[in-house]
């Protein structure tokens, strides 16, 4: 990884690529990159005053219960500013289902429109946000989420090939990465903690295919790897699937990492706060100490106030009453360690590197026969001449068939045939001639009655095959003797 930065930005999408791999990615830049990377411009008239008029979403009531759960992740300063961003955000929403009521809400979504309505002037955020639904996450917005099921099964896929062993351990609890659907459903601004760390997931993400997003969700599981074999180890595998669905504790750089250090060394090393009270008590008891029940203390209270009460240990009952050796204290509690961070530039390198070891087209991957050719992955051009219309767009999520296809039955384990007897006694001629005589007298006459009965010949002499054996194992078996 570089050390500087890129020189200013271009339209160069190779560019735009290096550029988000930087610490901060494109950093205040992003207000001018973002709208370029999704072919939007700023919204001509006052669209909002349009939308009242129109017919509302049946969606409008599941949009209006997430707008009043928004804005949990990334705070703001007081309750009226989140109120305002509420409202914001709800008729940002209504406005984008108002204009394309072919698309469906789903849940999650809410949280990518955050994210642009944090980071873009109110003139670019509705024209942003139709075209990410429409040319980035549009195989969601149909009637099913049978699409990102399709995208489970291409990382499944992706992570055999990086890591069988994993892959396996992984599939035992369960047979598809249910775990990453959040992060693929919303490109992770439902998980991802602190703004500017999804504002720098959406500068890689933006320029780059949308596929990439099963590429980051990926290399995020691969780096759990130690976490998930400790838990097999303990014998914690139920454990698994919410070690996952969890994003590790992230931080931008390398920078920032040492500077959590430097912070836990700071709290390590100062004195942890005890309350005096406390202090007091644990100069006269013991870890092991008996502790008093609510019928002791009923007791203590009819001593005289000069009198406190005694406590004993059980362990000295031999020992002399006015032991006067002092008890120590007990140690102080240790602080749990920290788990080290996860760099997240490391993460969207180790993205891109799988990528470029398997890339879309790897036959292994098998993502021509998952997703369908008007799925966003296929769709998708970083040139719009190259890219269906928004309302080409717009239809296409009425074709889920083309989108993505059904995942095909696992195959049936093959039959072994039963061994065959061998017969200890020979058969004479006679028998042979019998039973050959029977068996096509048999198939004649199956013959003539599945003519006559429309019916299917050869499947009428495979019923009467085990009769057939057994009459001309009876026949020549009294031949023989």
């Amino acid at each position: 990884m570089a050390s500087e930065k890129p020189p200013p930005p271009t339209d160069d999408w190779a560019h735009y690529r290096a550029l988000s791999l930087h610490k901060g990615g494109f950093g205040d830049e992003r207000v001018e990159i973002w709208p370029k990377l999704l072919h939007a411009r700023p919204t001509a008239g006052n669209f909002l005053e349009a939308s009242t008029e129109m017919t509302p979403h049946p969606d409008e009531r599941q949009i209006r219960l997430d707008t009043e759960r928004s804005f949990v992740l990334y705070p703001v300063d007081s309750p009226t500013d989140k109120e305002r961003l509420q409202t914001e955000l709800h008729e940002l929403l209504v406005q984008i289902f108002r204009k394309r009521p072919r698309l469906n809400y789903f849940q999650g979504y809410h949280d990518i429109i955050t994210v642009l309505l944090l980071t873009l002037p109110p003139e670019l955020q509705l024209s942003c946000a139709e075209h990410m639904s429409l040319q980035r996450v549009r195989d969601s917005m149909g009637s099913t989420l049978e699409p990102v099921l399709g995208l489970l099964r291409v990382m499944r896929n992706l992570v055999r090939i990086a890591d069988p062993e994993y892959a396996e351990l992984l599939e035992r609890t369960s047979p598809l990465p249910y775990y990453a659907l959040p992060n693929l459903l919303t490109l992770f601004s439902h998980d991802f903690p602190t703004l500017p760390l999804i504002q720098h997931a959406f500068d890689y993400l933006l320029c780059r295919p949308p596929i990439f997003v099963v590429y980051l969700a990926t290399a995020i599981i691969l780096s759990r790897k130690n976490d998930v074999e400790r838990l097999e180890e303990e014998g914690e595998e139920g454990m698994l699937h919410s070690l996952l669905s969890a994003l590790p504790d992230l931080v931008d750089d390398e920078s920032d990492v040492r500077a959590e250090e430097e912070v836990v060394a700071k709290e390590e090393s100062s004195p942890i706060p005890v309350d005096e009270e406390a202090d007091t008590e644990t100069e006269t008891k013991s870890e092991d100490e008996y502790v008093p029940s609510v019928a002791d203390h009923s007791e203590a209270s009819e001593l005289p106030a000069d009198d406190p009460p005694t406590y004993f240990e059980p362990s000295s009952e031999h020992e002399e009453a006015d032991d006067p050796s002092p008890t120590p204290p007990p140690p102080p509690p240790r602080r749990k360690p920290k788990p080290k961070p996860q760099i997240l530039t490391a993460l969207l390198v180790a993205a891109d590197a799988l990528h470029e070891s398997y890339p879309s087209t790897y036959p292994a991957l098998h993502l021509s026969s998952i997703m369908g050719p008007q799925s966003v992955v296929y769709t998708w051009s970083p040139h719009t001449k190259d890219m269906p219309s928004a309302d080409e767009a717009e239809r296409m999520v009425q074709r889920p068939d083309l989108i993505v296809y059904p995942e095909p039955p696992p195959p049936e384990p093959e039959k072994k045939p039963a061994p065959r007897r061998t017969q200890a006694r020979s058969v004479t001629n006679t028998g042979l001639l019998v039973g050959a005589g029977l068996v096509l007298g048999v198939a004649i006459a199956v013959s003539v009655y599945g003519a006559r009965h429309n019916s299917d010949p050869a499947r009428e002499l495979r019923k009467v095959g085990q009769w057939v054996g057994g009459f001309v194992a009876g026949v020549t078996e009294k031949i023989v003797h």
